[in-house]
């Protein structure tokens, strides 16, 4: 489950950079995190929490506004529990 999370907040970076028209640099620039630490996050890779927060800040994502950015139609726990 936390490495299915994981790539999917990857996915979601990129649908929001996407849907902001927003680059790297200036993901990298707002969210005050190196170009390494963003394509650790972009890829799937584990990252601190304060990044996780860092990111959803600069793509303008809280918990009350966008609850799409954690929506996904790939997964359902309640049905692919077995």
């Amino acid at each position: 489950m936390k490495q299915f999370a994981i790539r999917m907040f990857g996915e979601s970076i990129k649908e929001r950079m996407n849907e902001l028209g927003m680059t790297k640099t200036a993901l990298i620039e707002k969210a005050e995190i190196s170009r390494d630490t963003l394509n650790r996050a972009i890829s799937g890779r584990s990252v601190q929490m304060s990044t996780v927060a860092g990111i959803c800040y600069a793509l303008c994502v809280d918990d009350g506004e966008s609850t799409d950015f954690w929506e996904t139609d790939y997964y359902n726990p309640k049905l692919d529990r077995r």
